[in-house]
């Protein structure tokens, strides 16, 4: 399910408060092994760590703190991770990653890829290890998000009510429209007698609308479901038929239907264990910042990094 793929990797960028720095994931010795010579000077791995605690030495103890935080809560709740769970979680952010790409770039399959590769040069092996690189994913990070995940999913419950909205959501009836987001109403207003006098839709979406983000693309809306202020507006609006002004918390709102889809043929019981994966990430994702910020704020933390 795509809102899936969506949802993890929201939690990959939200678990940057744990960290992806990856300079901070090899382990510094303190000898005196070279890490390089330049101009017959060599440079230690002392130096090199010197040079990382000077430059990212606070945001680098901040987020070693909290990824010791929740390993000691995973052994604390006997939570573990195996290396299988690790790889195959970024093989999974890096094959969304990859897929985006491919998207971005008109690219229909792993051959056109391929295809594209070997013209920079590139091996699919060497381009996956800079997808890595890109989106600093390193064992340990992966590590401590998979063992912060499976200690918040033991506290997660879900009832039959929140798993039959999320199918409603998923595989419910959508509403395809444009929307214009006026701030005042008698802005509204205005916009309205324009449009009912034959203006474009999207001309004055891309112009008017304070909703930047749909306005760019000329007033388009994600679907939604007949549910919600919006959804109800809508419902019983055939395509090309223009709402009234309805308004809500983000403004004054004009709808134009552009088209309608049914409900999916799909059974509850058919999709019921992708739901449960769906309404489980949700929940991970809503509680992962706020208790992560309570570790921090209950643990017995001295930090001795000098300026």
């Amino acid at each position: 399910m795509k809102n899936i793929t969506f949802i993890f990797s929201t939690i990959l960028f939200v678990f940057a408060i744990i960290g992806n720095i990856v300079i901070f994931d090899f382990e510094v010795r303190a000898d005196n092994e070279v890490v390089a010579i330049v101009n017959g000077q060599e440079l230690s791995r002392q130096e090199l760590a010197n040079s990382l605690i000077d430059t990212y030495g606070r945001e680098g103890l901040e987020i070693l703190i909290r990824r010791t935080l929740v390993g000691q809560e995973a052994d604390r709740l006997n939570i573990k991770v195996t290396q299988e769970e690790i790889a195959e979680r970024i093989d999974y952010m890096v094959e969304g990653m990859i897929k985006q790409q491919m998207k971005r770039g008109g690219l229909k399959d792993e051959d056109d890829l391929e295809r594209e590769l070997e013209k920079a040069g590139l091996t699919i092996e060497k381009y996956k290890r800079n997808v890595i690189k890109s989106l600093k994913l390193t064992r340990n990070q992966v590590k401590a998000e998979l063992l912060a995940e499976k200690i918040i999913k033991k506290t997660i419950n879900i009832t039959d009510e929140e798993l039959h909205e999320a199918y409603e959501e998923q595989y419910g009836e959508k509403i395809i429209a444009t929307q214009i987001v006026l701030r005042m109403k008698r802005d509204a207003e205005k916009i309205l007698e324009k449009i009912n006098a034959g203006a474009d839709f999207g001309a004055l979406a891309r112009k008017e609308s304070i909703d930047r983000a749909s306005a760019s693309r000329a007033g388009k809306m994600l679907p939604f479901g007949p549910y919600g202020t919006l959804g109800k507006a809508a419902a019983n609006l055939t395509k090309g038929k223009i709402s009234e002004i309805i308004k809500t918390d983000s403004g004054y709102h004009i709808l134009k239907v552009d088209n309608r889809v049914p409900r999916s043929l799909k059974k509850f019981s058919e999709v019921k264990d992708d739901l449960v994966k769906l309404v489980t990430a949700r929940k991970i994702q809503n509680r992962i910042n706020p208790w992560l910020l309570n570790l921090v704020e209950t643990a017995e933390i001295t930090k001795n990094l000098t300026d």
